[in-house]
């Protein structure tokens, strides 16, 4: 998604430091931490939400195929009795 090179990276590193302080620099990561792991939980969350809709899906469609499959063979037998 992001491509940062070493340049990128030290040059982002250099402004953080220039615009935060080196004093606030920790407290700044610890903050970026805390909200790119929330980030990663919430995505996870919703990834296992939609994975678990599609299984739903799936199931349901296979349910009504062997329905459909139970009704041709009915017919079937109906057809072959006649």
């Amino acid at each position: 998604m992001f491509d940062f090179g070493f340049n990128e990276f030290v040059l982002l590193s250099i402004l953080i430091v220039i615009l935060f302080g080196p004093k606030e620099l920790p407290v700044i990561l610890r903050a970026l931490h805390r909200f790119f792991s929330q980030m990663w939980v919430y995505s996870k969350e919703i990834r296992t939400y939609i994975e678990s809709l599609v299984n739903e899906a799936d199931i349901s469609n296979q349910n009504d195929l062997k329905e459909i499959e139970k009704e041709i063979n009915n017919i079937t037998k109906e057809i072959e009795d006649k």
